[in-house]
Parts: structure tokens; C-alpha cells; sequence
């Protein structure tokens, strides 16, 4: 009787207890959500119910579960940083030391120019300095080992010939036409000159200044320079010989300070301290013949073309 009691007491309990209820479907204040399916259980563990415990996929990634695409870093192949301008190497911009050009490149056996000195813009032309004691400029073969020149290890040019002083593969320059082609003119001779100079070719005369390469033409010398006589103003010199317009005239008078050269040549008798460097036999018709030339530091020499 007494546990009848008091299991109707504690069931008139539980009714006023649901009546403190919200009239919200399924919610008891302050306790558990209740569907109305739902089995009430006191006491004991259950497991939830597939209902209570769906996942909303929806949902979005929290910042502990998927890294954003920018903070990726471990890329194959790619570093952590790029590199900053204070990083970067400097590109080196520096001309390159090559050294000297080689003879092949100078035109001059001793590997310096006394004349058409700039190599960039006279590239197949040279103004050669020194001295040869084997007479005449027509074709005249090395002979000494091409060791002349005002540098060469055969400065005094003995036994030297007028070829000696061009490089291997160059030759004393055939008359107008090659200069011409090689320079346009004589302008350049005077670059890299030292004093009055004169600079032989490989053309002559046949007389009264008809100049010509044939092995008739031996009167007198034509060349590039400031020493010797401009015969510009010739009008035959004008137009058989330029731009080789400065010539040695008759015996080299015009290169020399001893044969009464008149004041319209610029003759060597205009510079006292100098010595006569220029010797063209007794023959005042076959100077080109007879040429030699001493004083190796001085004067001139020959005009070298590549392929001569």
C-alpha cells in the first residue's frame, strides 16, 4: 500500500512538472529538446538517434581544417621568397679586355700604325712607319721576315724591302683605285701621325705626272701625307692620280731638305731638326725604282692594304 502511494505521488509529480512546460512543441525549460516521437528514458546513457545527429555539409571549412590557396608555399620547384632588387646580382655591362688586336688586324708587321690609326673605321688601310735598304715599291717580295717597322725587331729595315713593313696577308696599296676603295680618300693618313710623314704607294708615272701601276711607270712617287708636293690644282694629277696627290717630285726634292725644292711644296728643308729619311737615286726618272728609306721613327713609310 505504502509503495502504491507512493508511486502515484511521484506520477502526480511528473504531470505538474510538464505542465511548467512552455507550450513550445518538443521543449522542456531548462532540460532536453524532445520530439514527439521521442522516447523519454530517465536514468541511463542512450545513444543519439540518427535525427538528432545529422551533419550540415553546407557548412563552410574553418581555418583549422582547409589552408586558403594563397598560403600554400610548399610548391615544387618554387622558392619560399622571391628574391628582392637588393638580392639580384648586378648584370656586368664592363667592355671586355680583349688585349691588342693582332698584326692581322693592324695591317703593320710590327703591330702598330702610324697612320689611318682608328681600325674601326679604316679596317683594310694602314699608315706603316719604318725603314727598308732594298731599293724600288713594284712588287717586291719580303725579305727580311716582315721583322720591320718603327717597332719591328728589324727597325733599320736591313735588308728589308717595302713589304716587310705590312703584315702577313697584307701588301703596299696598288695605287688609287685601292685607297679609294679602302678609304674613300687620303683624310685618314694624318690620324695617328707623328710630324710631316708620307706614305708610299705602289704607283708612279710614266712623266709630267700621268700616273699608272705598269712596269713602265717609275717616274717619281704618289702617296698620302702632309710631306712632299700637292699638285692638286694639276689638272692631270686631278684626274689620273687623286686622291694620291702629294708626291716626291723629281729625285725626292719634295721629300728631302738638299735639292732646291721650291717654298709651294711642304719639302723637308721646312723642318732643320729633321734628317733626310728619303733617298731615290740619281735618276730623276726611276724614283720608284731606286727608293729606300732610314730613320724607321720618322717620315712616313708605306700605305698597307689587306690582300696586296
Amino acid at each position: 500500500m505504502a509503495r502504491s502511494m507512493m508511486a502515484l505521488g511521484w506520477g502526480l509529480g511528473l504531470v505538474a512538472l510538464l505542465g511548467a512546460c512552455s507550450s513550445e512543441q518538443g521543449t522542456v525549460s531548462g532540460l532536453v529538446d524532445i520530439d514527439d516521437d521521442a522516447e523519454v528514458v530517465f536514468g541511463g546513457d542512450t545513444a543519439p538517434s540518427t535525427s538528432d545527429t545529422v551533419v550540415d555539409t553546407a557548412a563552410e571549412p574553418t581555418d583549422d581544417t582547409v589552408a586558403e590557396p594563397d598560403a600554400v608555399e610548399d610548391i615544387v620547384g618554387m622558392p619560399d621568397t622571391l628574391p628582392s632588387e637588393d638580392t639580384v646580382s648586378p648584370v656586368d655591362t664592363s667592355p671586355v679586355d680583349t688585349g691588342p688586336p693582332s698584326t692581322l688586324q693592324v695591317g703593320c708587321a710590327d703591330g702598330s700604325r702610324e697612320g689611318f690609326d682608328d681600325l674601326d673605321q679604316y679596317p683594310v688601310i694602314a699608315g706603316c712607319g719604318g725603314a727598308w735598304d732594298v731599293p724600288g715599291i713594284f712588287d717586291m717580295p719580303a725579305s727580311c721576315g716582315r721583322a720591320a717597322g718603327n717597332d719591328g725587331d728589324n727597325a733599320a729595315g736591313a735588308g728589308c724591302t717595302v713589304t716587310d713593313l705590312c703584315a702577313e696577308g697584307w701588301g703596299v696599296c696598288h695605287g688609287r683605285a685601292k685607297v679609294l676603295q679602302a678609304a674613300g680618300g687620303c683624310e685618314g693618313a694624318l690620324v695617328g701621325a707623328t710630324g710631316p710623314v708620307f706614305f708610299t704607294t705602289q704607283m708612279s708615272s710614266t712623266g709630267a705626272f700621268a700616273c699608272a701601276t705598269g712596269a713602265e711607270a717609275t717616274n717619281d712617287l704618289f702617296g698620302c701625307g702632309n710631306l712632299g708636293c700637292d699638285f692638286t690644282s694639276n689638272a692631270t694629277v686631278a684626274e689620273l692620280c687623286a686622291p694620291l696627290v702629294m708626291s716626291s717630285h723629281d729625285l725626292c726634292k719634295g721629300l728631302r731638305n738638299d735639292r732646291g725644292c721650291g717654298d709651294w711644296c711642304n719639302h723637308l728643308g721646312k723642318y732643320p731638326e729633321l734628317p733626310n729619311a728619303w733617298s731615290c737615286g740619281s735618276s730623276g726618272s726611276e724614283e720608284a725604282l731606286n727608293v729606300t728609306k732610314s730613320h724607321p721613327d720618322q717620315q712616313g713609310g708605306v700605305l698597307c692594304c689587306r690582300g696586296d
